[in-house]
């Protein structure tokens, strides 16, 4: 299939593309990362048929219990049901083969009510979860979380993610809830905090209530209101800074608030959520600190607005964005 040929109508009725909209996978992640590397041009079209796609609802339907119940009352009593006289061996074998019927489909009922949910989003997409406990996760450009099973039911509820997100976490009866990630947990009861796992580092900036942070081979670190902590899988200890927290998670509104920020974090960010390269010609402006806002609703949109404030010209090229 030659993408590089496909207009917006194209990729809208395009099997392929309709599933990494709505159900990305790190396979389809890293052939449409790939495939915008080569043809930077095509962004656009995506993110219009992304767009279409997204206005359509789709719902994924699960067997409810009663659902269940009348496939089993059904399967037995077409078992009960004589079509013709058998005879003793032929009936036991009936039974026995009736027997093996229900303990793999029992079995297979019971596998997939333990199996764990996972959401993942695309590059460039936002999405709002709630959890079976009430709890509200909104989940950053190209994430994924996997919730556990009866999190609503058991005393330690958990997650695991790999990406950002914001967690609006409910209380139950003190239940612990608890946030994975590649370098660390986040134990809370009830609280809000962004945290965000990229490039082989954990973020934490808690924003209200007390969260723990864990982390193999060092001390845990007890949070409070303000402060962002930073560990990664090469540091032996979890670093502390006071922060502005909204600054933090004003990705949700699709703005970013630079905050003092160095060009090098600015530009990391802009590639994790939009998948594309960014150069620079003059590596020193990767040291330069910036304030203000920017909107992050459309890539080209943010990279001419980032030239302006540097003070320097743009090319987008097949590789990507290029800093003169």
């Amino acid at each position: 299939m030659d993408y590089s040929l496909f207009k917006e109508e194209d990729f809208c009725e395009d099997t392929a593309f309709i599933h990494w909209v709505i159900s990305p996978t790190e396979e389809s992640n890293q052939f449409w990362t790939s495939f915008l590397k080569k043809y930077p041009h095509k962004m656009k079209e995506m993110e219009r048929a992304s767009e279409f796609i997204k206005t359509i609802h789709f719902q994924e339907f699960e067997p409810s219990q009663d659902d269940l119940s009348r496939l089993k009352q059904r399967i037995w009593e077409d078992i009960e049901t004589p079509v013709r006289r058998l005879n003793p061996w032929t009936r036991l074998a009936y039974w026995s083969a009736a027997a093996v019927a229900l303990l793999v489909m029992a079995a297979g009922i019971f596998w997939w009510t333990l199996q764990p949910t996972t959401y993942q989003t695309a590059y460039g997409e936002i999405r709002k979860i709630t959890l079976a406990d009430g709890s509200i996760v909104t989940l950053n450009a190209s994430t994924k979380l996997i919730v556990a099973n009866d999190l609503n039911t058991e005393s330690v509820r958990e997650v695991w993610i790999e990406g950002e997100a914001y967690f609006d976490i409910a209380k139950r009866n003190g239940a612990k809830f608890i946030v994975h990630t590649p370098e660390a947990q986040v134990e809370v009861l009830g609280t809000e905090f962004n945290v965000c796992t990229r490039r082989k580092s954990t973020k934490v900036v808690l924003h209200e209530g007390k969260v723990k942070l864990q982390a193999p081979h060092t001390q845990a670190v007890v949070m409070k209101p303000g402060d962002m902590a930073t560990v990664s899988d090469k540091d032996q200890y979890i670093q502390l800074k006071i922060v502005t927290p909204k600054n933090y998670d004003s990705w949700k509104e699709s703005i970013v608030v630079l905050d003092d920020r160095p060009v090098s974090e600015i530009v990391q960010m802009l590639e994790d959520t939009y998948g594309i390269p960014i150069q620079f010609e003059n590596p020193l402006l990767l040291n330069k600190k910036l304030t203000g806002r920017l909107s992050l609703k459309s890539s080209d949109e943010f990279v001419e607005n980032l030239a302006t404030i540097l003070e320097t010209e743009v090319e987008k090229t097949e590789k990507g964005y290029f800093f003169k």
